[in-house]
């Protein structure tokens, strides 16, 4: 089953309000389009204003039938396909150092393939492929660039092929949307961008029934990742640990004071991304103290 990145199929915030375009059962194999972040706006010797209404486009909602709020759906990501060609930008306000671009945008088309791809020289760089943008739908607007419990523009490097993310159903079918694909991103994504690029997003949904999550978690082979988004980047921290604490005492039968002591000892805390409004940070336990 594929979903094409057609204009009727893209939106621009998470919200009940935004109809679902294609319904599926638990267990579906579905192959999502979706275009770059800027939307075909942001090339190189950009010469015109860009529309900003326009920015980090979503393919969706895909409704999940019988999924309520209470309920989880997980995504696992089985491959991601990309277009020849990304994009990646500088621009003075983007990212959290204020670099003068002489210009709007400093600008650069990527060419991509299996191998890596080339930046000012040809050194090699590997792909690190990735989706910036995962979300439910949820009862009030939230605009795709905003991370938070719903997921959203969270920009972690895990949610990647061979990974499996779970979010928590916000409304009636979940209504779940995909885009903002890297070919490549540092965490933190320090400029404001990854490699940016049009993709094809090849996942398998399911719905877990009764399963009470209080925002994304990312499950690897290696690792569990507890994600959550704040204003401040130790707000955010505190929370994602505060997730792994709470899940090692319900889940491994520790005491409070145990589990903090376990996290510290075992686990990482992590930046997401520093750029989106709301900064994103994970907390991640191995499997060998913890296993979703």
């Amino acid at each position: 089953m594929q979903l094409s990145r057609i204009e009727d199929h893209t939106h621009y915030c998470f919200a009940d309000v935004v109809a679902p375009v294609l319904s599926i059962r638990s267990g579906t194999r579905l192959t999502v389009e979706t275009r770059d972040a800027s939307n075909g706006q942001i090339r190189p010797d950009l010469n015109t204003p860009v529309d900003r209404s326009r920015l980090l486009p979503v393919t969706g909602p895909v409704a999940m039938e019988g999924a309520q709020p209470g309920d989880a759906v997980s995504i696992h990501i089985e491959k991601i396909d990309f277009a020849e060609a990304g994009y990646a930008w500088v621009r003075p306000g983007l990212g959290i150092l204020n670099i003068d671009t002489e210009g709007p945008y400093y600008a650069k088309r990527i060419e991509v393939t299996s191998e890596g791809f080339c930046l000012a020289d040809d050194h090699k760089i590997p792909l690190r492929p990735m989706v910036g943008i995962i979300g439910v739908g949820t009862p009030e607007e939230i605009t795709t660039r905003l991370p938070g419990r719903h997921g959203g523009n969270m920009d972690c490097v895990d949610v990647a092929p061979g990974n499996t993310l779970w979010l928590p159903a916000l409304i009636p079918g979940a209504n779940i949307s995909f885009g903002d694909v890297h070919a490549a991103m540092g965490e933190g994504e320090v400029s404001g961008t990854g490699v940016e690029i049009d993709a094809e997003v090849t996942v398998t949904l399911n719905l877990h029934p009764g399963v009470l999550i209080d925002g994304p978690v990312i499950v690897t082979p290696r690792k569990t990742v507890f994600l959550a988004s704040a204003s401040e980047f130790l707000q955010a921290a505190r929370s994602a640990l505060g997730r792994a604490v709470e899940a090692l005492v319900i889940r491994n039968g520790f005491t409070k004071k145990e589990a903090y002591m376990v996290a510290s000892l075992t686990g990482n805390a992590r930046i997401c991304q520093l750029v989106n409004g709301d900064v994103t940070a994970a907390y991640e336990l191995p499997k060998e103290v913890f296993t979703w």
